[in-house]
């Protein structure tokens, strides 16, 4: 399977991060690119904007006529995960899913799982890029400095289905339904006796009966789960894959870029692109003619000049954060992008794609 370009978006909460990853997806969907764009975070108002419902379905995006289906968005629902995993493993599959949402150890345990959603939302991921020839992947983390956790977790989880531990504890179920006592002679010998006999010795028969049962409907689909794992893998981490990370004016907005970027080190990956959203390094157009409007009308010249105060404290603002990144982040491409002054979402998306369309081949090199 050829897997699609890539682009991973990373930073802080607050930076215009998930608008941002949507106004890559629609510059490369302006470029003919079949592109998907998944948002780990969903904004339900940015959702509303471009037309696509909060679930775990892809849709196709409505932002504008000349994309219409080339951008696709996929937004899973956080607090779905739970049913989504199940739904998605046990695909065609619907008595071994019903027993598996009855038992009470795995909603449990998938419930209080750290990273649940995340997990979910790659496993989807992965289905999506299996079933359909995407040209383009944006995915947008989660706003946190622990967002990039997430990148190894689908080969450590498939490390786990691959092994032995799933298939044992899956047959310890059958033994167990079938009323054997574990401290007695049968299937295993060794270390696998004892620990056998240890859970018969700490744990309920109803508690062993459900936790077995658990990992033998798991069994069922440890191939699968492992196949989209690897997969997700290689999405997250293989040769097409690209870094982008996302700041704006503030210090914890570059602290956390700071971080990411070291994280991605010990990644084994480099950004490709340092986005700098809210750094005006000019004066808008439009601020010329209002001046000119404004000769011979007093209150109107001394709002042009108060504005022109802001305008002059922001670029000062944008000036500082791209000269300390450039400092802390050595080597990765700045492109610093203005203040969209817009309520509607689907606007700013918009712009933004215009401006990073000459630059996305660049933002994307592999």
């Amino acid at each position: 399977m050829k897997l699609p370009l890539t682009i991973v978006c990373a930073g802080g909460g607050g930076v215009g991060k998930t608008t941002t990853s949507a106004a890559i997806g629609l510059a490369l969907a302006r470029q003919g690119k079949k592109t998907l764009v998944v948002t780990v975070d969903p904004a339900r108002r940015l959702a509303q904007a471009m037309g696509v419902e909060v679930d775990e379905d892809v849709h196709p995006a409505h932002v504008e006529p000349a994309v219409e289906g080339k951008l696709f968005v996929l937004m899973p629902e956080p607090r779905r995960s739970t049913p989504t995993f199940a739904k998605i493993l046990f695909e065609g599959r619907p008595a071994d899913l019903e027993r598996l949402m009855k038992n009470p150890v795995y909603t449990t345990m998938a419930d209080a799982a750290a990273s649940m959603h995340e997990i979910v939302s790659l496993i989807l991921v992965a289905k999506a890029i299996e079933d359909g020839g995407w040209d383009a992947l944006v995915i947008d983390t989660a706003p946190s400095r622990n967002a990039l956790d997430f990148v190894t977790y689908p080969g450590r989880l498939a490390v786990l289905f691959e092994g032995r531990a799933v298939g044992w504890l899956g047959s310890l179920s059958q033994r167990v339904n079938a009323g054997e006592k574990l401290e007695g002679g049968g299937l295993f010998a060794g270390a696998e006796k004892r620990i056998e006999a240890l859970f018969a010795r700490i744990l309920s028969a109803r508690f062993l009966r459900d936790l077995t049962q658990l990992f033998a409907d798991l069994a069922l689909v440890k191939d699968r789960f492992a196949r989209f794992a690897r997969l997700a893998e290689s999405l997250m981490l293989g040769s097409s894959t690209n870094y982008v990370l996302v700041s704006a004016p503030s210090g914890s907005a570059q602290a956390d870029v700071v971080y990411l970027h070291r994280r991605l080190g010990r990644l084994e990956q480099t950004p490709t692109a340092l986005l700098l959203n809210r750094a005006d390094d000019a004066p808008p157009p439009w601020l010329e003619t209002v001046k000119k409007a404004a000769d011979g009308w007093p209150a109107l010249k001394g709002a042009v000049t108060q504005v022109e105060v802001e305008l002059a404290t922001r670029k000062r603002a944008g000036d500082r954060l791209a000269a300390a990144l450039a400092k802390d982040v050595r080597g990765v491409r700045q492109w610093r992008l203005p203040t969209i002054e817009a309520s509607d979402p689907a606007v700013i998306v918009r712009d933004l794609a215009t401006r990073l369309g000459p630059e996305v081949g660049r933002i994307a090199p592999r």
